[in-house]
């Protein structure tokens, strides 16, 4: 099974593609500063970093995980825990939480991805 053998992968990402602003990505990593430093996530602001800079415009995992940190972002502004405020940024877009990382990330930390994420992106 692979990104393609799920129809709603991508919610209503699909086939979106969009510029990655500053304010927006500033108010990301604020978000992502009250956590513990997963490196993972470090790399995904790493590649909307460079998608800014490129002036290139994002779809896919990096829109998904874009798009998904600023609602838990603007939710948990609203008093919502994150527990409470992950599954409702993911319902939001109607994404799978699998499409959250894209797979490069996902291959440079396999320990911290289990067989489910390799499999919905059809890794091997």
């Amino acid at each position: 099974m692979s990104v393609n053998s799920y129809p709603n992968f991508f919610g209503t990402l699909i086939n979106q593609e969009c510029d990655v602003e500053l304010e927006k990505l500033d108010i990301i990593k604020k978000h992502i500063n009250q956590f513990d430093q997963f490196l993972p996530t470090q790399k995904m602001i790493e590649r909307l970093h460079q998608a800014l800079d490129l002036g290139q415009k994002i779809s896919g995992a990096d829109a998904s995980f874009y798009f998904h940190e600023l609602k838990e972002a603007a939710l948990m502004e609203q008093g919502y825990d994150w527990y409470t405020a992950h599954p409702m940024a993911i319902a939001n877009y109607g994404v799978s939480p699998y499409s959250l990382y894209h797979p490069e990330v996902i291959k440079a930390y396999p320990e911290d991805f289990n067989k489910n994420w390799r499999k919905a992106w059809g890794i091997e």
